[in-house]
């Protein structure tokens, strides 16, 4: 089977991973992981590159990403299938299950996940930067957009009330999937709750998914399979993401 793999490059080392043993003819171009935080322009790039694969050239085109906060929400492909896991972000394809993120997310809902590509690539083409440094420059944006559209004392306000999360993290974990200097990425997760006064974890990953992703063949428990003509929508529900017929 011959796949174009479009992926979040917060997954480069995994997706090489699986990519070096996979049977599957694979293309891969990797997007920059910051495009997340402004998920109109990770749609738009994302169509870009749909758009400028050639009718025929592949079976289907593989997204190693989540919903990412309506990032992959109305994409479409005129031509190829598109398969897209059912997840709500990355840190559900690290860790191999949407029961055990919901899970994680019960138990530690104030944890800041760190992996291998975060870590490598938080100064790369979009930078990414600290926790602290990123929400302090999406704090800036979303002001002056409220304040365009609100004023700007209710701005300050919806600022603020939105500002609260930070306050609420409380732990800093490394997800281990092993691969790269595993050494230097404890290191920096400890670093950071350290300087935050976090508590700091190890989690084994779990690349399942994202060999699933790769390799095939898709549970549709796990994937939604898009056929061409047709687009990606948010589900609103367990599934996370459905299909959304425009003919």
């Amino acid at each position: 089977m011959k796949l174009k793999l479009i992926a979040c490059e917060v997954f480069f080392r995994e997706v090489c991973h699986f990519a070096a043993r996979s049977n599957n003819i694979l293309d891969i171009t990797f997007i920059p992981f910051g495009l997340h935080d402004t998920p109109e322009k990770l749609r738009e790039r994302l169509q870009q590159e749909i758009d400028a694969e050639p009718p025929g050239a592949y079976e289907y085109i593989a997204l190693a990403y989540g919903l990412c906060s309506g990032g992959t929400a109305n994409l479409v492909s005129r031509d190829t299938p598109i398969v897209l896991p059912r997840a709500h972000d990355c840190i559900t394809l690290f860790l191999g299950s949407r029961s055990r993120y919901d899970a994680r997310f019960a138990d530690h809902p104030g944890t800041y996940y760190y992996t291998p590509g975060w870590i490598e690539r938080k100064d790369g083409e979009v930078d990414q930067g600290s926790v602290v440094e990123l929400k302090a420059r999406d704090r800036e944006r979303r002001f002056q957009e409220y304040k365009e559209k609100y004023g700007e004392d209710n701005a300050a306000f919806l600022i603020e009330q939105e500002s609260q999360w930070l306050a609420n993290y409380d732990r800093a974990a490394f997800i281990n999937t092993g691969v790269g200097n595993v050494e230097q990425y404890r290191e920096f997760t400890c670093g950071v709750a350290e300087s935050h006064g976090w508590l700091q974890e190890e989690i084994a990953g779990d690349l399942s998914l994202l060999s699933k992703l790769v390799e095939g063949p898709w549970d549709p428990e796990d994937f939604l399979l898009v056929p061409a003509g047709q687009s990606i929508a948010q589900s609103f529900d367990d599934s996370v993401v459905r299909i959304r017929d425009l003919s």
